[in-house]
């Protein structure tokens, strides 16, 4: 009870509006992509959607544009909560900004060297299906990690719910990440030095470097 009341006198202006600009996002989604929204968001049958969707990269633009962003403002708002809970962060809206500031940096500054690495390599057109995947199934997880936050912040459920809905996000990006791996491990393992250059350095690093750079 504690915990709720704490989380609401501190947060809950601000962070509605966040929730509310989030939610907009995702309506945005399901008004301008009526059609795709509705098999992206059929999460169990991914196979339909990444055959109808996986190479129209002029649809799928604007599309990917605001699913990423709506990606980053929850992640954002994850790491909020786990900064202010496990390392009593101040929980402002300016530190909030300077979290998805940070966060949206160091993605396009990841996007950036994924680009330039990939074309040395000459597998841009294998790389940006399997990042278009791995995308998408990081978009539907934050769907998910959306609606549990809603119940978090705006209910009376304690902080044991926040640790085992954080459980539950990573055990599905495990699960969806380790599919992906193995659909095209075939493909992978006669590269895998460079596969495991890009684990620890594009997918780990920025990561390492923005846990550095706030506590």
């Amino acid at each position: 009870m504690e915990d709720w009341i704490l989380r609401n006198i501190h947060q809950k202006d601000w962070l509605s509006l966040v929730f509310l600009v989030n939610f907009f996002l995702l309506v945005a989604l399901k008004l301008m992509h009526e059609n795709q929204f509705y098999y992206f968001i059929r999460f169990i049958d991914n196979a339909l959607y990444f055959k109808i969707y996986c190479k129209d990269k002029l649809r799928l633009q604007r599309f990917t544009i605001l699913g990423t962003l709506f990606l980053l403002v929850n992640f954002s708002v994850l790491a909020f909560y786990i900064f202010t809970y496990a390392y009593s962060k101040s929980n402002s809206f300016i530190f909030f900004l300077l979290l998805l500031a940070k966060v949206i940096f160091l993605v396009i500054l990841r996007y950036l060297f994924l680009r330039f690495y990939f074309s040395i390599l000459n597998i841009t057109d294998f790389t940006e299906v399997f990042q278009f995947k791995s995308l998408t199934y990081q978009i539907q997880i934050s769907i998910l990690t959306f609606v549990l936050f809603l119940f978090y912040q705006f209910s009376f459920l304690s902080i044991d719910f926040f640790n085992i809905s954080i459980v539950v996000v990573i055990l599905l990006y495990l699960t969806s990440q380790i599919t992906l791996y193995k659909e095209y491990w075939l493909t992978l393992k006669y590269n895998l030095l460079y596969l495991i250059l890009y684990l620890c350095t594009f997918k780990l690093a920025p990561w390492i470097v923005l846990y550095s750079t706030i506590v």
